[in-house]
């Protein structure tokens, strides 16, 4: 296993699902913080600066098009990649255009989350 020091937060309001993704990530040697998606998840970006988030769209308590321009809005650059069941193609290029960096489809394979991950880290310059 190679250390890695990239931060990843992992947003489902399906606890089953955020601790399997959470397990997967952390296996690899990622560090890993995981939310629900209530109403204090800006504050815990703001704490835990995470270098990516990993998001759902549709929970129960919060939207996740409503996180991503709220994060727009407050200037907060960090790289998300949305992981939902419901992308069509003009969800994707309205969300693109909007700042997300990536999107995976529910259900996935464990590989292709992990070479979109990667991929990401690769290519961007962190802190």
């Amino acid at each position: 296993m190679k250390l890695v020091s990239e931060k990843i937060l992992v947003v489902d309001d399906d606890y089953a699902f955020r601790k399997a993704v959470a397990s997967l990530l952390e296996s690899k040697g990622y560090r890993v913080i995981d939310s629900s998606g209530r109403l204090d998840l800006m504050r815990l970006m703001l704490r835990e600066d995470p270098d990516l988030i990993l998001l759902d769209l549709r929970m129960t308590e919060v939207d996740g098009e409503e996180i991503i321009e709220t994060m727009r809005r407050k200037k907060m650059n960090i790289p998300v990649i949305v992981i939902s069941g419901s992308l069509n193609q003009l969800y994707r290029r309205i969300l693109k255009n909007r700042g997300v960096a990536d999107f995976i489809m529910k259900p996935f394979q464990t590989n292709t989350l992990l070479a979109k991950v990667e991929k990401l880290f690769s290519t961007r310059a962190f802190k």
